[in-house]
């Protein structure tokens, strides 16, 4: 009976994930100059969008003087959204470069981003506790800084590395949501 059973749900399964990728529609389009792109996944169980090289809104200023950041292999921004009816995430993120040190640009961000609640910094990585982000360890040698604000289903990442005589940095705006 309990091999049955398995047998069973094991076809129910298989027929609905047949339906499901059966019933999925892709669309990838290029538009216009500046290597900007547009994905859309549309699914019965969800719906992604991806979207480079466009107006990136995290909600934080950009290091004046900062440039895009000209990278063959990285889109400069990019906005990411997954919507589901059981959960759902929007990512929206944008690289620069500036000729400014780290220090410079992490100081600039770390008074930008109080506007959404305290602001912590790590040199490793950052881990949700309570709803509230926290430094998870420490990354010995790491020349890259973290700064968090927010909560754990609304937050902002700014990550700051040495380029060169300046600094890299991404912004990050991230969105969750539970269905």
């Amino acid at each position: 009976m309990k091999n049955s059973c398995i047998r069973s749900l094991h076809v129910v399964l298989s027929c609905a994930t047949l339906i499901g990728v059966s019933a999925c529609t892709v669309d990838v389009r290029d538009e216009g100059s500046g290597g900007r792109k547009a994905v859309d996944i549309r699914s019965p169980v969800g719906d992604v969008s991806v979207r480079t090289n466009v107006q990136a809104d995290t909600g934080l200023a950009i290091y004046p003087g900062a440039l895009p950041l000209r990278d063959a292999e990285e889109a400069e921004t990019a906005n990411v959204t997954v919507n589901a009816p059981f959960a759902g995430v929007k990512i929206v993120t944008a690289n620069f470069t500036s000729d400014d040190t780290p220090d410079a640009v992490v100081s600039f961000y770390r008074n930008e981003m109080r506007a959404y609640g305290a602001v912590s910094e790590c040199r490793g990585d950052i881990d949700f506790k309570r709803g509230q982000p926290v430094c998870k360890g420490r990354v010995f040698g790491s020349h890259q800084t973290q700064l968090v604000t927010g909560t754990e289903d609304r937050h902002r990442i700014v990550v700051v590395k040495p380029r060169h005589a300046g600094s890299e940095f991404a912004v990050v705006y991230i969105r969750t949501r539970e269905g």
